[in-house]
Order: C-alpha cells, then sequence, then structure tokens
C-alpha cells in the first residue's frame, strides 16, 4: 500500500513538474516581440542586403544573444540579435540606418516598448573602399511598429 502511494505521489510530483515547464516556455513566448517596418531603400543588415519593401519581424527573446525571424519581399531570412543596453530614451521604435557613399546599413533596432537597443555591426570596408570609410556618416531614422 505505501510502495503504491509513493509510486502515485512520484508520478505527480514528474507530471507537475511537466507542467511546469510548459507553462515556463509559455510565459517566455509571451516575452518575445513582433512588429513591423518599412524599407524606402536598400539596406544591409549584418551580412544580409535587403532590398525596399515592407517588413515583419519577431524575436524569440528581447535578451542576449536571440535571434529575430525577418519577413520581406524576399522571403525570411534569420538574424543573431546583440541587446547593448536597455536604458529608456525618449523617442519611439526605430532603426537607426547610417549611410556612408550609398551605402546604407542598419546600425540599431530600438524598441521601446520593452526598452531594449540591440546593436549590429557594419559591414567590412575593403580595401578601396576606405574612402568612402572617411566620408561624413548620415544617420537617418525609419519608424517600427510594435505588434501585428
Amino acid at each position: 500500500m505505501k510502495i503504491n502511494r509513493n509510486r502515485l505521489l512520484g508520478i505527480a510530483a514528474i507530471g507537475l513538474l511537466a507542467v511546469g515547464a510548459c507553462a515556463s516556455q509559455a510565459v517566455a513566448q509571451r516575452i518575445a516581440e513582433s512588429g513591423s517596418f518599412t524599407l524606402p531603400f536598400e539596406v544591409h543588415w549584418n551580412s544580409a542586403v535587403l532590398p525596399a519593401g515592407e517588413y515583419i519581424f519577431s524575436m524569440d527573446s528581447v535578451g542576449l544573444n536571440g535571434t529575430m525571424s525577418l519577413r520581406g519581399p524576399d522571403g525570411t531570412i534569420f538574424l543573431h540579435v546583440l541587446t547593448l543596453s536597455d536604458q529608456e530614451t525618449n523617442q519611439h521604435s526605430a532603426l537607426r540606418i547610417e549611410s556612408r557613399g550609398d551605402t546604407r546599413f542598419v546600425k540599431e533596432l530600438y524598441l521601446s516598448d520593452v526598452r531594449r537597443h540591440f546593436i549590429y555591426f557594419p559591414p567590412k570596408i575593403q580595401d578601396n573602399e576606405k574612402v568612402l570609410a572617411q566620408e561624413p556618416v548620415r544617420i537617418e531614422n525609419v519608424s517600427v511598429s510594435i505588434g501585428r
């Protein structure tokens, strides 16, 4: 009798652990972020080159080392995200795009509702393009809508 009761308690404990694990995954998924933006021009984002058009993004996490899924005119790509800070700024969600010559690249994605700055690195500069790197940097902001 005691053995059956211990076995039943053990099975119940395992069941509660499984339910708890599923609940924590559901909470983690709710923390993820999604939104959209429209690029009026071609942009380099990490190693990807994105044509002008409408884009929808979703993040599996807004923490350090997450992944962003970005769906646009050329299909879906995945980008690694690096959170720099959670310092609140008095600005709306936006993509910060830097330009040198005719090349534009995403430098930062700021999401105001979660107060996260995601930083991206510019493409490596070839030796024959070092003159372009010395040109003044222009900064443009593209508005980002949070949620779908």
